[in-house]
């Protein structure tokens, strides 16, 4: 599930989550991850719950504690693609933020991008995650002095549902899909049903900035979702 300002968002330090990857990638963890299996792996105590929540908001392990397939593709992914994947990751799990800011804007910046989202108390730590996260990606530097500040475009409240779904069309919230023109559910992945629900409501408008932000998150987060393949398949009865 994306990070959305309608649920808690995370806040553990980028440290641990990094350290979490890390350890599964090169050296593996038992399964599935629970708080003992985070001390083993060098978690402190205190950070234990905000370390699981974190791992579970950002799609790395399910409700139960087991390893996602995202989880899985950062494990799989060969050295020279890690920071792509990486970055893939965070582009989907903070799809909703993107809308408003870029990795690479200043700590001011992100800063005013979170500032819906809860708790309220703890979104300096969230902001500290995600510049973690994204320097660990190589979507930005240590040095941040010459990056430029963006105006960051004002966050209206976000819709229920996936308003912005034409007629006909409608996101299921419990079969997470979409339905066409009253036929069976299509299978839809929750970073883009976070995605689509900030479009603007049917009829409404947007910024030129606006639209092209949404453009550039979306083309990022069906990359992270879909594997392009373009190899031709065989026809039906085809060896």
């Amino acid at each position: 599930m994306p990070v959305v300002a309608t649920n808690p968002a995370p806040y553990a330090p980028a440290s641990a989550i990094l350290d979490i990857i890390d350890r599964y990638r090169n050296r593996g963890l038992a399964r599935p991850f629970t708080a003992e299996v985070l001390v083993r792996a060098g978690v402190s105590d205190s950070l234990i719950p905000r370390v699981m929540q974190a791992l579970q908001t950002l799609d790395l392990i399910d409700d139960i504690g087991n390893p996602t397939e995202t989880m899985e593709a950062l494990r799989r992914a060969p050295e020279p693609e890690y920071k792509n994947q990486l970055a893939a990751w965070i582009n989907a799990a903070y799809a909703d933020v993107m809308l408003f800011v870029n990795a690479s804007d200043d700590e001011t910046a992100i800063r005013d991008a979170f500032r819906g989202y809860n708790p309220v108390g703890q979104q300096s730590r969230m902001v500290s995650l995600f510049m973690g996260l994204c320097r660990a990606a190589g979507m930005r530097t240590d040095d941040q002095s010459n990056a430029k500040p963006r105006p960051l475009a004002r966050r209206s409240a976000a819709p229920t549902g996936v308003s912005a779904v034409r007629k006909n069309s409608a996101i299921t919230p419990k079969t997470g899909g979409i339905i066409f023109g009253g036929g069976i559910p299509a299978p839809i992945p929750a970073p883009i049903a976070g995605l689509l629900s900030k479009l603007p409501p049917e009829h409404g408008t947007w910024t030129s900035t606006e639209r092209e932000k949404f453009i550039t998150t979306f083309e990022a987060v069906l990359d992270f979702c879909f594997t392009v393949d373009d190899e031709p398949k065989a026809s039906a009865g085809e060896e």
